[in-house]
């Protein structure tokens, strides 16, 4: 069979998809129901305690066999494109918010409706986390993560200039620190990273200003507000307070981020990474703060909700078994316990309970973020569209570093950036 990637994947249509699931149905584990294929993404941790919970299940269920196969994230998008267009899709999937919707969208995905509560249990879940894989058409996908935003501050490395990051913070706040951190740090050194590319942060400042990054018509969010940002972030990079285009660009991992290189005293990401920075430094223990807000100590822009899913294949054969085992997955304890925060912060208090996690420990900060600001943030918002996977990972990041170099102007760029999301989203 030729390699399709997830890009080829995509342009299936749905028909075409339709028929190749009917003309293989039945092709993820044995059609007798006695054996079931479970796939997920992600580094050597999630593996290991994935598969210390499929252990568990299997001491359970002696009558089915539980094949694994893992990947890389990349890799895995890449693989499961092939399998899916294919026919030859795994029972349970792990799936990711910007993929979600377009395999939803083409018939990948099984409505799980009709499994909860009688199968899978989501009451225990954090509310917003329960209904994070519900589309118009069905819940595609069960939460299995509860994800916000977050910055994450070297405060020691602040100190050792004689500075204090804020508590609570505005963006005029943040300007301010990180001004002052480069200019007292001197040459080579960042109050920040270089968030200007990071379309997931974006959809912080959007929200800020009163819109949601997507409505029924595609992008919501209008060329001034993406022009303010780029403007906001070009400044930083000018002043010396973020590192310019090339450091950026050489430094996308989290151990070769300036952050992990003691070069920058603060960075962006989602509140779970802050246990894949903290063991490159450490010596200098990072807080978990918020995003910075409009004004200080507001959370409007941010959302808790789950970006990652437990998802069946609507080709499945044994989609009573394949639900079973998101269950399993979410709410016993042994997976739990095995999982840990592999995968994400666990989605219910329950299992943040269970965990025990110390509060001094990166995984403990994590865990404690989001327990302090549920209830504060902004209502969560809609499932990514299809086509976000395009905007997030090439079309915004682009942008911003040609402004960085200095090939365009930020109000060339957003302007160029929404008629690039008009035609990914065919509006």
């Amino acid at each position: 069979m030729a390699h399709i990637d997830r890009r080829t994947f995509l342009g299936v249509s749905g028909a075409a998809l339709a028929t190749t699931a009917l003309a293989a149905c039945g092709s993820g584990g044995d059609s007798d129901g006695s054996s079931l294929r479970v796939a997920w993404y992600g580094g050597q941790p999630a593996h290991e305690g994935v598969e210390g919970a499929l252990d568990a299940y299997s001491s359970d269920h002696g009558d089915i066999s539980v094949s694994t196969e893992k990947a890389a994230f990349g890799d895995f998008w890449d693989r499961l494109a092939t399998q899916v267009a294919g026919g030859q899709g795994p029972d349970v999937m792990r799936m990711s918010m910007t993929y979600f919707a377009e395999y939803a969208d083409r018939g990948a995905l099984l409505d799980l409706s009709d499994f909860v509560p009688d199968v899978i249990d989501t009451s225990p879940l954090d509310p917003d986390v329960a209904t994070s894989g519900q589309l118009e058409s069905g819940l595609f996908g069960i939460g299995q993560s509860s994800i916000t935003h977050a910055t994450f501050q070297n405060t020691t490395l602040a100190e050792e200039h004689g500075l204090q990051i804020p508590d609570q913070w505005s963006w005029e706040d943040f300007i301010e620190f990180s001004t002052a951190f480069a200019d007292a740090a001197g040459p080579g050194k960042y109050g920040t990273t270089d968030a200007g590319g990071n379309f997931q942060q974006f959809e912080v400042w959007a929200r800020q200003h009163g819109t949601d990054l997507f409505d029924d018509q595609g992008l919501a969010v209008g060329a001034d507000i993406i022009e303010e940002w780029l403007v906001m972030w070009a400044e930083l990079r000018a002043s010396g307070a973020a590192p310019p285009p090339d450091v950026t660009a050489e430094s996308s991992g989290f151990e070769t981020s300036p952050l992990a290189q003691l070069n920058a005293a603060i960075t962006f990401g989602w509140v779970q990474q802050v246990a894949f920075y903290q063991p490159v430094i450490p010596d200098h223990p990072l807080r978990v703060g918020a995003v910075p807000g409009m004004t200080a100590g507001s959370l409007e822009g941010q959302f808790l909700k789950a970006l990652d899913f437990w998802a069946v294949s609507a080709e499945s054969a044994n989609a009573d078994r394949a639900a079973e085992v998101v269950n399993f997955l979410l709410n016993d304890e042994r997976a739990v316990t095995s999982i840990g925060l592999t995968l994400g912060v666990p989605p219910s208090e329950s299992s943040r309970e269970l965990l025990g996690v110390d509060p001094d420990t990166a995984e403990g900060r994590a865990i404690e973020y989001v327990n302090a600001i549920a209830g504060q943030t902004g209502s969560s918002p809609r499932a990514w569209p299809t086509g976000y996977g395009e905007l997030q990972s090439t079309a915004f990041p682009r942008m911003n570093e040609d402004v960085g170099f200095g090939d365009t102007t930020p109000a060339e760029a957003a302007a160029a950036f929404v008629d690039e999301a008009a035609r990914v989203f065919g509006s």
